[in-house]
């Protein structure tokens, strides 16, 4: 097993933007929370990445971290191994803005079929300004979601491929820092 982890942790330190030492610190962290089979649950995740991740109220982190575990799970097996962990902190932490665009777009991906769609913006941008506002915010919500289709939907097929999401983000650069404004940078 320690020889499968040193390998494992040679291709992870190629893979990632994380030295040795950091994915030796990861997979110790990784290792107390993960089950039998060496992956975590979404609750485990959750609680394993609380203390990293900030936002402006409570229902906003759940919903992030909900989001992010998602964004992580690649083979949608609704658990994370370790591979899939590294992967996902080394984009989301260090990752170079075009790793951090991608990241982004999975976050809003919720089907996870390569597009985003209407439904799956208006349904995360509805959740996470229900955490700001008490009123209703769904009709102006559809008015930007409209908005943005119309102006990023090159092909006119109802939804935002990663090419024409990255189009919007050079449109608009502040989705590039959209990750950025969870991350809590430890004190150095």
């Amino acid at each position: 097993m320690g020889n499968t982890h040193a390998r494992e942790d040679q291709d992870l330190k190629s893979e990632s933007h994380f030295s040795d030492h950091e994915i030796k610190k990861l997979r110790t962290e990784f290792s107390k929370v993960a089950d039998e089979e060496h992956t975590i649950t979404k609750e485990q995740f959750k609680h394993t990445l609380l203390n990293h991740v900030q936002c402006w109220s409570a229902g906003a982190q759940y919903l992030f971290l909900e989001r992010l575990f998602d964004a992580f799970d690649l083979d949608g097996n609704h658990k994370i191994d370790f591979r899939e962990f590294t992967h996902g902190l080394s984009a989301f932490m260090k990752g170079t803005p075009e790793e951090k665009l991608e990241l982004s777009f999975r976050l809003y991906d919720i089907d996870k079929s390569g597009s985003i769609e209407p439904k799956e913006l208006i349904r995360i941008m509805s959740q996470m300004y229900s955490a700001f506002y008490n009123e209703d915010q769904t009709e102006k919500i559809r008015g930007i979601v409209t908005q943005i289709f119309e102006d990023l939907d090159i092909n006119g097929d109802g939804s935002l491929s990663l090419t024409e999401y990255k189009l919007m983000a050079l449109k608009e650069p502040m989705i590039i820092d959209f990750l950025e404004q969870f991350l809590i940078v430890p004190d150095k």
